[in-house]
């Protein structure tokens, strides 16, 4: 049964400062899917998923793209960039140094409009299943965790991930970032994600496939901003062996 898509890349080419850095993709991810983006570093990863939230116009001066990015259908450029971020969650690793300039109670608000008093039992069942139950215990270890660079980078992104999911998207978008986590919380990580994505689309980009091949039902092979391959991960693991 062919499932809907969510977000559909249509013949789209990207070019900053007149470099062109993205060239005729064509590119559907459908919804209760994991999908892999696969590819060496500066191969176009980022660029291809910050354009989907219309990130890369606010990074860099001279953007200019021809084609399309549809979102349920409908062109990208005719939605609201707030409504547009609401459904579809971003993180990549930068996320991890930028929450170091704020406090635990700053990101919460700004995040999702929230006071550490008014966390709800399912977000802090969240948080347990985590692994970060324990900061938010009592006001002394919440005292302690305040500041961000008591945490250990795990727990970084365990909570960025804590974020992104409660605000309850269509689409999750994990840029590179979970290539940072050690083994043990990688897994942990995994198969939370697995089991809570449900009708959601969880899009993972990486370097080392080996990662998430275990996860993931498709791929899109990317190299100097074109689209090498798309499709079943087993058929991708048969064709480029890596």
């Amino acid at each position: 049964m062919h499932k809907a898509s969510v977000i559909q890349f249509v013949d789209y080419s990207m070019e900053i400062s007149n470099k062109t850095l993205l060239k005729n993709i064509n590119l559907e991810f459908a919804e209760n899917e994991t999908f892999l983006v696969y590819g060496p570093r500066n191969s176009g990863k980022s660029l291809l998923l910050r354009s989907i939230v219309d990130l890369n116009n606010e990074l860099f001066r001279n953007v200019k793209s021809s084609g399309a990015i549809l979102f349920q259908g409908e062109n990208i450029v005719n939605l609201e960039g707030q409504y547009l971020r609401s459904q579809i969650s971003y993180c990549e690793p930068t996320f991890i140094d930028n929450i170091n300039f704020l406090t635990l109670s700053e990101v919460l608000y700004l995040a999702l409009g929230l006071k550490v008093s008014d966390i709800t039992k399912d977000q802090f069942l969240l948080l347990e299943k985590l692994n970060l139950s324990h900061i938010f215990a009592d006001r002394n270890t919440l005292k302690s965790y305040e500041h961000f660079d008591e945490w250990t980078i795990g727990d970084k992104i365990s909570f960025i991930i804590f974020l992104n999911i409660a605000r309850n998207p269509q689409v999750f978008i994990f840029d590179s970032i979970l290539d940072h986590l050690d083994d043990f919380l990688l897994n942990n990580i995994k198969e939370f994600l697995y089991e809570t994505k449900k009708d959601k689309t969880l899009i993972i980009s990486t370097r080392i496939i080996k990662l998430f091949s275990d996860i993931a039902q498709k791929i899109g092979f990317i190299a100097n901003g074109e689209i090498l391959f798309t499709g079943d991960i087993q058929d991708f693991m048969l064709s480029f062996p890596v």
